[in-house]
């Protein structure tokens, strides 16, 4: 019987065949990155998905951070890349958001045995779309589907999605990729 649990390296090599699904016209110059799962995080898990109140509740709070953050840009990696085109997912944006949804992560095959799902999708996104030394964050609400006590991953509770919490936890991501940025311009002029 052939053992299906696959190792990371050859998971991200299987990956690298798949087609990425991103947005047109953009390239490796982000300088930062959010990997974004949808359900559980822009409105609780169970939301009535009839464009209920609940629906897609907690987008505006997220929104509100991107703009004060303009320079990271958002991939999808909720399973809602299964059903949607990257598209159709921009269109749940407000207008000035949906240009910097660029992508969305490969698929694994669902029979194989992968352990980290979620993050060895992200890491193949990455090393295949040319972003492998971009700073980057995942907001959502499945730990099982990253390493325990995985320092990239900002964890949200389903049934609370992304909430006060959250935003403050992720901001301070989005301030150490600000950081990363920064240089001192030293003058020679006396």
């Amino acid at each position: 019987m052939r053992d299906s649990t696959v190792s990371a390296g050859s998971e991200i090599s299987m990956m690298k065949a798949m087609p990425m699904h991103d947005a047109p016209d953009r390239t490796g110059d982000a300088r930062g990155l959010l990997f974004l799962d949808i359900d559980g995080v822009l409105h609780p898990v169970g939301a009535d998905y009839s464009f209920s109140s609940k629906f897609f509740s907690n987008l505006p709070l997220l929104e509100e951070l991107l703009r004060e953050f303009k320079s990271v840009d958002v991939v999808i990696s909720s399973d809602w890349r299964r059903a949607e085109s990257i598209e159709q997912l921009q269109r749940y944006f407000s207008a000035d958001i949906r240009p910097r949804i660029i992508g969305a992560t490969p698929q694994i095959d669902q029979k194989l045995n992968v352990h980290h799902r979620r993050q060895s999708e992200i890491q193949a996104w990455l090393e295949g779309n040319g972003y492998g030394d971009t700073a980057w964050v995942a907001l959502d609400d499945w730990p099982e589907s990253f390493e325990a006590g995985f320092e990239r991953l900002v964890l949200t509770d389903p049934q609370r999605a992304f909430d006060r919490d959250s935003f403050l936890e992720l901001r301070s991501h989005f301030l150490r990729f600000a950081a990363g940025r920064c240089f001192v311009v030293i003058s020679t002029h006396t």
